[in-house]
């Protein structure tokens, strides 16, 4: 293609910058090199992340732009979806294998607890979705984790993969309309990836400061660092920079991204406008190199050594993340150290050369052997089968395992009914403890649907926080539980009264928010969540309201009663509303759960009480008529020492939560407690 300048000078120069930009560009290959060097050095030694990976979003688009423009007005155009198989071709190969190896070592290494995320990440890794689990998770108070999953890399990937499919789409319409109506491609693509620009950056500086943790892992607010690199090749023809002025930038965004990581706080602050540093050094490097320089980045960048890691970028990504969680799991530590830290990167910088050498080099020579069409899908098909067959077999396997187990539990795992029969203490000693590790995401207690008839409402602050057992409407007494994940877990042990006598049980349940009405809260919104809560119940007006009136403490701090919910008595009690003021259960510094299941004696990992409750119930203050007290220390935490398995059920799931199968077993000690009104 040809663009007329207005004299013969002008026009030779712009074909022999036309012509640069579609040559082999090894200083790419060495920025490739620098990006996956920064990505693995902040992850390894600093716990932070560096930028990196907003350059390979870019650059990732800025080659696949460029196969396509290259081509959209030439004899033999690209065909989009032949294209698309072989990007994939590329990808998934080397992604198997290495998801492969990360299950087979969860196996062998990883807490019992974790499989479960890790299948579940392992189905989204493969089909790309990844970003939008790990997006769920960041502002689901649920899903908190002791163990950082090896996988958690993957959601770049994700990215990546989602933003191929609509690149490819794109640039095929792009190709369309340039063969049909003879326009330049450059302003076609420019025209389109401009608009994407524009509309994706926008959503990311919005929804960055809304909601930083969602977006993050947000794909469309990661489109425009995708268009940035289409851009980019559209510009590099118009660029006329001279040597030393070249120099000057490719430096320039050299330290810009060398320093990145330690001035900014990338994980936390992007992918919004701070996101455009990473993004216009990149960009800066590669206008750089443009032309012959011996005095910008580009020698240092084509450089063999720096080019060798370059070769190896994807693959050094997908290993040297599980390498290092695996590191930090097997040795139960929270940092690696200079020694450690540099055994990690060589193992990770030798998997990655093998990685290449025996998957990704031998897909590329099949490619370029046989251009049959069918190579793409064979090779698709051979790598999600090599990760699927494992992953459901392992779930199958454990799955049947876990339906055997509970078909025995009521004769082997009695809980906290040993405590009111001694007789029940009697459990073979091939019985399996319950919740299993593998059950242990289950351990929440989940009313069966979102309240409707009297509890409906349209408070936007209530949205998916009120739920109801299924037989509330026609209850003839209703118990509403209100507060955080401490009164979400005692609502196990309502369950059973609830059951036998006919009750309607309502949730109004918000993790981190409790009933102590001056308690700060896990987010900006619990207050507002707090007063549309309170006001829905004043509104219905429930036989008995049930929450928990004290907060313990596995630190220095004594148990006390919450800060504020002296005045959510006040409310209740005006309203004529019996409140049911449960005392907490003990916390820990450690997780119990996980302790007990490395313990060789679980009495290892038992606490006195008087390590986290105070000597006497601190919610005696706020004993009156139309509050009645609820204590089940007693069966949590008999002969005043905290246990973490009874009835060999475990008692807690993490550092300070009831499993919710103990808990239920606590029904028959709850019911001692409850008002006589209620049956």
């Amino acid at each position: 293609m040809r663009l007329t300048l207005g004299s013969s000078t002008l026009s030779a120069s712009a074909d022999r910058a036309d012509e640069g930009r579609w040559a082999y560009r090894p200083d790419i290959d060495g920025l490739r090199a620098v990006a996956i060097l920064l990505v693995v050095s902040y992850h390894v030694w600093f716990g932070r992340v560096s930028g990196g990976v907003d350059v390979f979003l870019m650059l990732s688009a800025f080659f696949l732009t460029r196969g396509f423009v290259r081509k959209m007005t030439g004899p033999t155009p690209i065909r989009p979806v032949p294209h698309l198989l072989g990007v994939f071709r590329r990808l998934l190969p080397a992604a198997a294998v290495a998801l492969l190896g990360i299950l087979i070592v969860v196996w062998a290494v990883y807490p019992e607890t974790s499989y479960r995320a890790v299948w579940e990440q392992t189905w989204a890794s493969l089909t790309y979705t990844q970003n939008w689990l790990l997006a769920a998770d960041a502002v689901d108070y649920y899903a908190r984790t002791e163990t950082t999953s090896p996988l958690q890399h993957f959601w770049s990937m994700s990215v990546q993969g989602q933003a191929f499919v609509l690149w490819i789409a794109l640039l095929g319409l792009c190709q369309v309309v340039v063969r049909r109506w003879g326009l330049s491609p450059d302003r076609v693509v420019g025209s389109v990836f401009g608009a994407v620009f524009t509309l994706s950056f926008v959503y990311s500086v919005v929804r960055t400061a809304t909601a930083q943790q969602v977006a993050y892992f947000d794909t469309g607010a990661r489109l425009w660092e995708f268009a940035a690199g289409s851009l980019l090749v559209v510009a590099l023809p118009h660029l006329r920079l001279g040597a030393t002025t070249r120099a000057v930038v490719g430096w320039a965004g050299m330290a810009g991204l060398l320093v990145l990581g330690m001035v900014l706080d990338v994980r936390g602050g992007f992918p919004g406008y701070l996101a455009l540093w990473p993004v216009l050094c990149a960009a800066a490097i590669v206008a750089s190199g443009t032309g012959e320089s011996r005095l910008g980045p580009g020698r240092l960048l084509a450089s063999r050594p720096v080019r060798a890691v370059g070769r190896d970028a994807y693959a050094l990504y997908l290993v040297h993340w599980p390498i290092l969680v695996t590191f930090l799991v097997v040795n139960d530590r929270a940092e690696v150290g200079l020694v450690g830290g540099l055994g990690i990167v060589v193992l990770s910088l030798i998997l990655a050369r093998a990685l290449t050498w025996a998957v990704d080099r031998p897909v590329r020579e099949w490619r370029r052997a046989d251009a049959s069409p069918l190579v793409p899908m064979a090779v698709l098909t051979a790598a999600a089968v090599v990760v699927a067959l494992p992953v459901g077999a392992w779930q199958t396997t454990t799955w049947m395992h876990e339906r055997a187990v509970e078909a025995r539990a009521q004769v082997t795992n009695p809980g906290a009914a040993v405590l009111r029969d001694p007789a029940l203490a009697e459990v073979p000693e091939d019985a399996p403890m319950l919740p299993l590790p593998t059950l242990l995401d289950a351990e929440w207690t989940q009313l069966e649907r979102e309240c409707a008839g009297d509890w409906a409402t349209d408070a936007e602050e209530l949205r998916g926080t009120c739920h109801e057992t299924a037989h509330t409407a026609r209850a003839r007494h209703t118990v509403a539980v209100i507060g955080d994940s401490h009164a979400q877990q005692i609502t196990a042990a309502l369950l059973p009264s609830a059951e036998e006598n006919g009750w309607g049980v309502v949730h109004l349940i918000k993790g981190g928010c409790s009933m102590g009405l001056d308690e700060p809260g896990m987010d900006e919104l619990c207050d507002s969540w707090r007063e549309a809560a309170v006001s829905l119940v004043e509104q219905v007006k429930p036989d008995a309201v049930m929450t928990v009136v004290t907060r313990s403490d596995a630190g220095e701090d004594d148990e006390r009663v919450r800060p504020g919910v002296d005045r959510f008595v006040d409310r209740m009690s005006a309203a004529g509303i019996e409140v049911l003021g449960v005392r907490d259960n003990p916390r820990f510094a450690f997780d119990m759960f996980g302790c007990i299941i490395d313990a060789a004696d679980p009495l290892d990992c038992a606490v006195p009480r008087s390590a986290s409750l105070a000597d006497s119930n601190p919610a005696d203050a706020l004993a009156r008529p139309g509050v009645r007290l609820v204590d089940l220390t007693p069966w949590i935490c008999p002969d005043d020492l905290c246990v973490g398995v009874i009835g060999n059920v475990a008692v807690y799931r993490d550092d300070n939560h009831l499993t919710r199968i103990y808990a239920r077993t606590l029904g028959p000690s709850l019911a001692e407690q409850l008002p006589a009104q209620l049956g």
